[in-house]
């Protein structure tokens, strides 16, 4: 069963835990929305579902049931990682100002919002396979943008490639072989085989649209196309940059609309695009690589639930551990942690949109 951030807080007794907490969500929508599975030990083995048509047929009354076709699912874990930081209280400053109390105060915010930074940046650009990030958990960016198609590349029977310009379908290696030296004209109905090489690939529906071989300014057709992509169920949210917000605004306001917007969880306005909350984060870049376009950003569609895309967490949540006096200092210590990480539990019911420019 899920649980919120915001329930963690509630629920918490110690009132600069709870503190804590309600700084980590305060300006911070993707964590004020996503759901926390938590869990006993450091590890969540799961089964990532790769589809979700096709796995149940129409059968003529007294015929035979032929063998149902599989699930398509692989074994994925999501391993805890280590967020944390320590405050120290120098007791000269406390003796020294006229309000301890605000310096204290002080002090707890600025780590807070580091852990809210910290944990926003790694949910999106995570990627522990990079030299100096091994510590990290994998982000969103990496889980949903899939694997490119490679020339004259070894295949084996079930492997999956997006095109080197995604199109919003993915491609299952269903006989294996070796591509060939140019990349082939992919087809776009689900179902349809394609020889590449002396490989076979048979279209599916994917998670991965983008705008162009070079990229392209946003669109509503590309965003509405984006919105689609998420099966099982309309989009929890978009995230977004900051540019990509203004693009989608200003798209509003040439077509003589304006944004909706509902009041957030601390009173802030959240805008809506045909109803899904428009998220904007500051680490989802505007420097992504695409073609020949080094200023390229990306949008995700997002379902948040313990069947789509979840946080995992031990049952405390955030910890707040008393170290007390410090012998080498004339201060003491408290120590914040949170062993935390990101899942991907369903491929179908996230998708990104990659290529986005001004």
């Amino acid at each position: 069963m899920s649980y919120t951030l915001k329930a963690a807080g509630e629920t918490c007794e110690d009132a600069l835990t709870k503190g804590i907490i309600e700084i980590v969500l305060k300006d911070c929508p993707l964590l004020q929305m996503l759901p926390f599975i938590t869990i006993e030990g450091n590890t969540l083995t799961y089964w990532q579902e790769k589809e979700i048509s096709g796995l149940a047929a129409w059968r003529s009354p007294g015929a035979e049931w032929a063998d149902a076709k599989a699930p398509g699912t692989e074994e994925k874990t999501a391993t805890l990682k280590i967020l944390g930081g320590d405050i120290d209280f120098d007791y000269y400053t406390r003796r020294t100002r006229p309000r301890p109390e605000d310096y204290d105060a002080h002090l707890v915010d600025l780590k807070a919002k580091a852990m809210r930074y910290e944990f926003e940046n790694c949910a999106i650009n995570g990627d522990p396979s990079q030299e100096g990030y091994e510590d990290e958990f994998v982000g969103l960016y990496k889980l949903i943008k899939g694997t490119a198609w490679e020339s004259e590349q070894a295949y084996a029977v079930g492997d999956t490639v997006v095109p080197t310009v995604p199109n919003g379908f993915k491609y299952v290696c269903t006989v294996a072989g070796t591509s060939g030296a140019s990349e082939p004209s992919w087809p776009e109905v689900v179902g349809t085989t394609k020889t590449d090489g002396t490989v076979t690939w048979t279209c599916y529906s994917g998670h991965h649209l983008c705008s162009g071989s070079n990229g392209a300014s946003l669109s509503f057709s590309h965003l509405d196309q984006l919105i689609d992509l998420v099966q099982g169920g309309p989009a929890d949210l978009l995230l977004m940059s900051r540019r990509s917000r203004r693009k989608l605004q200003s798209l509003i306001r040439a077509s003589g609309a304006v944004l909706e917007s509902r009041p957030g969880m601390f009173g802030e306005s959240i805008q809506l695009y045909n109803g899904i909350p428009v998220v904007v984060s500051d680490f989802i870049k505007d420097s992504y690589v695409v073609g020949g376009s080094e200023n390229c950003s990306v949008i995700f569609a997002l379902q948040l639930s313990e069947s789509a895309v979840a946080g995992i967490s031990t049952p405390t949540m955030v910890d707040v551990e008393r170290m007390g006096k410090l012998e080498t200092k004339d201060a003491e210590r408290i120590r914040i942690k949170w062993y935390t990480s990101l899942a991907l539990f369903s491929l179908p019911r996230a998708a990104l949109l990659s290529g986005v420019k001004d």
